[in-house]
C-alpha cells in the first residue's frame, strides 16, 4: 500500500513539473514578433519613459522586460514579457524576489503580472544621431500602459513616451551600436 501511495505521489509530482516547466519555458523562451509593421515592434523598440511619474519601462527582443526608476535606476520589477496584439496585454513573469514590495500589488499568483497598453501611436519624424547609434525622434512614439492586478482596484498608470529608438527595425534585433562594428 505504501509503494502505491508512493508511486501516485511520484506520477502527481512529475506531472506538476511537466506543466511548471512548460509555462515557465513559454515565457523564458519567447521572443515577441518581429514583423516592422507590428505592435509588438515598437513596443521593443526602445526605452517607455514617463517623466512625471519617474518610471521607465523596457521590453527587449529576447522577452525580458524591466520596470524602473528613470532618475535613480533602480529596478521594480524584472523578468520575462509575451505580448498579445489582439487584446492589446503583456504578460509579465517573474521569478520569486525580482520584484520589489511596491509591485507586489500588481502581481497574481506569486509570478505573473499584466499589462495593458493603449493609444500606442508611431513616430512620423526621425532624423540620426551620434553615427546611427540611436535615432531621435521629432515627435516620438507615445503609449499608455496600466499596470494592474486583475482582482484589485488599483491600478498604475503610465503616459509614456519613447524619446529614441535603441533598436533598429530593419536590422534583425542588432542595435544600432552593434551593427556599426
Amino acid at each position: 500500500m505504501a509503494k502505491r501511495i508512493l508511486q501516485i505521489f511520484l506520477v502527481l509530482l512529475f506531472i506538476v513539473l511537466v506543466v511548471c516547466g512548460i509555462i515557465v519555458g513559454s515565457y523564458v523562451f519567447s521572443s515577441p514578433d518581429t514583423d516592422p509593421d507590428s505592435n509588438s515592434r515598437l513596443l521593443i523598440s526602445g526605452a517607455w519613459i514617463d517623466e512625471k511619474a519617474d518610471k521607465k519601462l523596457e521590453f527587449d527582443e529576447n522577452g525580458n522586460f524591466k520596470y524602473s526608476e528613470n532618475k535613480s535606476g533602480t529596478v521594480i520589477a524584472d523578468g520575462y514579457y509575451r505580448i498579445n496584439e489582439d487584446r492589446k496585454t503583456i504578460k509579465l513573469f517573474m521569478f520569486p524576489g525580482h520584484h520589489t514590495e511596491a509591485f507586489d500589488a500588481h502581481v497574481n499568483l506569486f509570478f505573473f503580472a499584466q499589462i495593458t497598453y493603449s493609444n500606442l501611436k508611431k513616430a512620423t519624424n526621425t532624423r540620426k544621431v551620434n553615427n546611427m547609434e540611436t535615432y531621435r525622434l521629432a515627435d516620438a512614439p507615445t503609449c499608455t500602459f496600466l499596470i494592474k492586478n486583475s482582482s484589485s482596484e488599483d491600478g498604475v498608470v503610465l503616459n509614456a513616451v519613447m524619446p529614441e529608438m535603441t533598436l533598429d527595425l530593419y536590422s534583425k534585433g542588432k542595435r544600432f551600436s552593434a551593427k556599426n562594428n
